[in-house]
């Protein structure tokens, strides 16, 4: 009887030794998963992380050409019994037609732009491009300062969330200096009887394009926040730590 009792002892030792080295593999097991699954994550941040210093440059210098090449603005009105075409370029700068066009853009200003905002508007957005310019390029320097200091993934993540947050900045920055173009549309429609030449047709290219930039640099901005904000909340998640299954003998 003592015989059977003691063996009966020795395998419940058994079972619960093989029980605790089971839950210790599986618990090494999941370390090992977790800390893979962040050094994978680090990898694809650092990979990123220049992408998005040269995308910021690209489009930087795509604005910057813009402003300096494409006509701010583009007018056609009648003169006699046909039309006169002519496009301004930043500064207000465009080719005589033998018309003074200024006469629609002076005060009692029924069309919502002046010929200072054709220099004030490109000079604002260029601001904004070349801050934008400097952000990429602080971008790409840490990316290659965190191979160096392999910073952890934490405080990697949070400056790349902080980077987003400026992005924001020269993106408002460019499409509030250009927007109240294209309100222009819509003032013509409405102080059309006023405006001192009528039927006039106006166009903004550049106004276009760059309103847009911003537009896509704000968007991509708030992306990237987005995206950093849910790896912190991941992240916090796989540090906390998991409800025990098993109370501890004579537990409430």
């Amino acid at each position: 009887m003592e015989d059977e009792v003691a063996l009966k002892e020795k395998r419940e030792d058994l079972i619960k030794e093989k029980m605790l080295d089971d839950a210790f593999k599986t618990a090494e097991i999941n370390h090992g998963l977790r800390s893979s699954g962040k050094k994978q994550k680090k990898r694809v941040y650092e990979k990123t992380f220049p992408k998005l210093g040269f995308l910021l440059l690209i489009l930087a210098v795509i604005g910057l050409v813009i402003i300096s090449n494409v006509p701010w603005a583009y007018l056609k009105y009648p003169v006699g019994e046909g039309y006169i075409e002519t496009s301004i370029a930043r500064n207000f700068v465009y080719n005589e037609t033998g018309f003074d066009i200024t006469s629609i853009f002076q005060s009692p200003n029924y069309i919502g732009v002046t010929a200072t905002d054709f220099t004030d508007a490109p000079n604002a957005a260029s601001s904004g491009l070349m801050g934008l310019l400097f952000l990429g390029i602080i971008v790409i320097v840490f990316g290659l300062v965190d191979k160096l200091f392999n910073f952890s993934i934490p405080m990697f993540i949070i400056i790349h969330f902080i980077f987003g947050v400026v992005m924001i900045i020269p993106g408002l920055l460019i499409v509030l200096s250009s927007i109240k173009f294209l309100g222009v549309h819509l003032l013509i429609y409405y102080n059309g009887s006023w405006i001192s030449t009528p039927n006039v047709v106006v166009l903004f290219p550049a106004v276009f394009v760059v309103v847009a930039l911003g537009f896509i640099i704000i968007k991509f901005a708030f992306t990237v926040m987005r995206m950093d904000f849910n790896e912190l909340h991941k992240l916090k998640e796989m540090e906390e730590p998991k409800q025990t299954l098993f109370r501890p003998y004579g537990g409430e």
